[in-house]
Parts: C-alpha cells; structure tokens; sequence
C-alpha cells in the first residue's frame, strides 16, 4: 500500500492551505494539519514514496500528478505544519479514489502506472 496526500489544484481559489509548486503538477512543499504531517514523518522514515492526488478543478480531472520522497517536516503552530518534498517525479495515473471534503490522505495500492 502506498500513502495518497490530496492537495487542491493549484490554481484553485478556495485553497485551505499554502502549497508551493512547481507548474502546475509537481509540489514542492505543503502545509498541513500535524496529523498528516506527522504520517507523512513516517513515511520519510520508511523511505516511503508519497503520491500526490490533486483534485480536479477548471475541466481538469483529478490526477495522480506526481510522486515524492518527504524532505523535512517543520512545525509551523500547534496544530500545523511545513512539509518539503524531494526526489519529485512526474505521474499521470488516475486517483485510486475519489476526494471528498475533509480528506487529506489515504492508503491505496501503487498506481500501475508509478514505478516504486
């Protein structure tokens, strides 16, 4: 099983969080809840690849649009904070679910179209 973050299209004007991209389909670094920070600390720790589901938006459709390795976790307030990505590359597949309101990460297999 792999770790799905759902992040908004960055060119969403609702957006909850402050998110840093790099166009519009390889993110660089979040801000968070810490509960989801601290998952994606352990995925660092386990050498985990995270997976990016951004959301459809503007007549784009939701899309696995990148995979990442966690760089840092920095708490920004009690109950915030800063996650920078690394080793980011490229993905096209299709979200193994559907987002809804309030999901901000999930467990699904490996895309059949990622490499590990």
């Amino acid at each position: 099983m792999a770790l799905f973050i759902v992040v908004h299209h960055p060119d969403d004007p609702h957006q909850m969080w402050a998110n840093e991209w790099d166009g519009d389909m390889l993110l660089k670094s979040i801000t968070t809840p810490r509960a989801v920070a601290n998952r994606l600390t352990t995925a660092a720790a386990r050498g985990e690849r995270v997976y990016v589901h951004r959301c459809a938006y503007g007549g784009r459709e939701a899309v696995i649009c990148c995979s990442c390795t966690v760089d840092s976790v920095q708490p920004i307030t009690k109950k915030d904070a800063l996650v920078r990505f690394a080793d980011v590359r490229a993905e096209s597949g299709v979200p193994p679910q559907a987002a809804r309101p309030g999901l901000n990460t999930y467990e699904a297999p490996i895309p059949a179209t990622s490499r590990p």
